[in-house]
């Protein structure tokens, strides 16, 4: 019971990150495509904010595929 649990909430929060992660993609489109919108970062300006979200992006991305492939691992062992 206790490892259907960690399995659930390994597999809710791959889905919400996954889901940040394309709503800060869909930010760092439109900084890209529309240069304006890159000042309009409260605290980094210009072409570091696109930078910065990239980085973070890349960081949630790596989350997301440590969570799924450590679900897999253990899902591999038990069989």
């Amino acid at each position: 019971m206790k490892n259907k649990i960690i399995l659930i909430i390994k597999l809710l929060s791959a889905a919400v990150l996954s889901l940040i992660w394309f709503i800060l993609v869909q930010g760092e489109y439109e900084m890209i495509t529309k240069p304006e919108l890159q000042n309009d970062f409260p605290i980094i300006k210009g072409a570091a904010a696109v930078y910065f979200l990239g980085f973070i992006l890349l960081a949630i991305g790596a989350i997301v595929v440590f969570l799924l492939f450590s679900i897999k691992r253990n899902n591999s062992s038990k069989v």
